[in-house]
């Protein structure tokens, strides 16, 4: 048996939700089109299932235990995955349910700053080329330089919006992140099947995020881009759920 039984059924429980809430968004544009007001007041078993599927990754990587492939990796991954926990908390959770239309770009800037550590959390967990390598990885000099462009166009006021500086600080860092990722099967650290695990699991977390940000396009009701934004947004979790499950699995050792 490659996985304990708990989490085998985790898994299952994961892959069921996805194609219920899958399903239910597609049914739900079917009726609203691009009516904003109608997707948010007919999304909420999309938003619970959704958070209820982090959780469920969230508790993968928490569950590793002695399967763990070193210690050191379990914390990383475990680390990485309380930021992710706290990210979607903040996009599912506090904007559908707490957000006023004064704050909630507020929670999309701040879930944008929790998924930016949790890259960061990757790089090094990515870079790591033995159990006691603890060198700085050359790469995290392009995310700072990224936080140290925002923190000066945000200093003589080029740039007002935190979101739009959080989405323009993470991108190169996601990059990075999977620039890194698809270098580990190389790297030796890591067995074969996790190495791999790790490059597809950041493939699709990039796919992912890529249409998030196009999820974010504006516009005016039934506009072309309000319907790209749309429907953009319906698929951002047909790749997020097997990234970060995948991800999750990554810091199992497996026994075959």
């Amino acid at each position: 048996m490659v996985y304990s039984k708990l989490v085998s059924a985790l898994v299952a429980v994961a892959a069921i939700l996805f194609v219920s809430f899958f399903v239910r968004d597609w049914f739900v544009l079917h009726q609203c089109g691009a009516v904003q007001s109608c997707l948010d007041s007919t999304s909420d078993y999309q938003n619970i299932s959704k958070f209820t599927v982090t959780s469920i990754a969230t508790l993968l990587a928490m569950l590793i235990g002695h399967r763990k492939v070193t210690r050191r990796d379990r914390f990383f991954l475990q680390s990485a995955f309380a930021m992710i926990l706290c990210a979607d908390f903040c996009f599912k959770i506090l904007y559908n349910y707490f957000g006023t239309a004064e704050t909630r770009e507020n929670f999309i800037t701040i879930g944008i700053g929790f998924f930016f550590v949790a890259q960061m959390i990757f790089i090094y967990r990515h870079t790591r080329t033995s159990n006691v390598d603890w060198s700085f990885p050359w790469i995290y000099c392009v995310p700072l330089a990224a936080v140290l462009a925002m923190a000066f166009l945000a200093y003589f006021k080029v740039l007002e919006s935190f979101m739009l500086m959080a989405i323009i600080a993470y991108a190169p860092t996601l990059f990075c992140s999977l620039f890194v990722a698809c270098k580990v099967p190389k790297q030796g650290l890591f067995p074969e099947k996790n190495a791999s695990m790790i490059m597809l699991g950041m493939i699709c977390f990039t796919c992912c995020d890529i249409l998030t940000g196009l999820s974010l396009l504006t516009g005016v009701d039934h506009s072309l881009r309000e319907i790209l934004a749309v429907v953009s947004n319906n698929f951002i979790w047909l790749f997020y759920v097997p990234a970060i499950v995948i991800l999750a699995l990554s810091g199992y050792r497996r026994s075959v």
